[in-house]
């Protein structure tokens, strides 16, 4: 039987314990390091997500915007129609002359009484909504590559204003949603998504 001699047992200890201090250490900095790269790798990713969500917000906003900016165009059509005397008739359009609100005219856009500010006033069929066949050829490009699922709408208010010389023109309002907006049409209200308005003002003096 081989036995290790006295005179080395004690510096064989001492080695054996620093071998098994050392791999103690070791492990120890193995395992920090993995903590450490699996929390850099968590903030990568949360970051990427925030990021890609961030561009998405954009994207929205912007389909949001170019859908109010054709509502407004389309309308303004109609309105200069109806100040011509005739009915807008284009892209399939019927009956928009009787969808013109000619009372009361405001007196400005800063009105309260206005009927854009109330939501019953986007109930329904009583706002101009664009047909699909003037906004699609548009081409407004939305988030997810296909057509706007909420068409775009507005409101046309004649105005009168109090001042002299006497303006009489068109208050627009303009609403445009993106394709994660929720818009419901009984009440007139978006409830979630990026939606966008815009106004325009067109008058002649008298």
């Amino acid at each position: 039987m081989n036995t290790v001699p006295r005179a080395l047992r004690a510096p064989f200890r001492r080695s054996l314990r620093r071998s098994i201090r050392q791999r103690g250490v070791v492990l120890l900095i193995t395992l920090v390091l993995i903590v450490v790269m699996s929390l850099l790798g968590t903030f990568a990713i949360r970051n990427a997500t925030q990021s890609e969500r961030s561009i998405n917000g954009v994207r929205s906003a912007e389909v949001a915007r170019e859908a109010a900016e054709t509502a407004l165009r389309f309308c303004e059509q109609v309105a200069m129609f109806d100040a011509a005397d005739k009915n807008y008739t284009e892209f399939g359009s019927t009956g928009m002359r009787e969808r013109i609100i000619a009372s009361p005219a405001i007196a400005s856009e800063a009105d309260t009484s206005a009927a854009w500010r109330s939501a019953d006033s986007w109930k329904g069929n009583k706002a101009i909504e664009v047909p699909d066949s003037y906004f699609k050829k548009t081409g407004i490009t939305t988030d997810d590559a296909s057509q706007l699922k909420t068409a775009p709408r507005c409101l046309i208010q004649k105005m009168a204003s109090t001042a002299m010389p006497q303006l009489t023109g068109y208050l627009i309002t303009a609403r445009g949603f993106a394709n994660d907006a929720n818009f419901n049409p009984d009440t007139g209200k978006s409830t979630q998504g990026a939606e966008a308005w815009m106004q325009s003002v067109l008058t002649a003096g008298t």
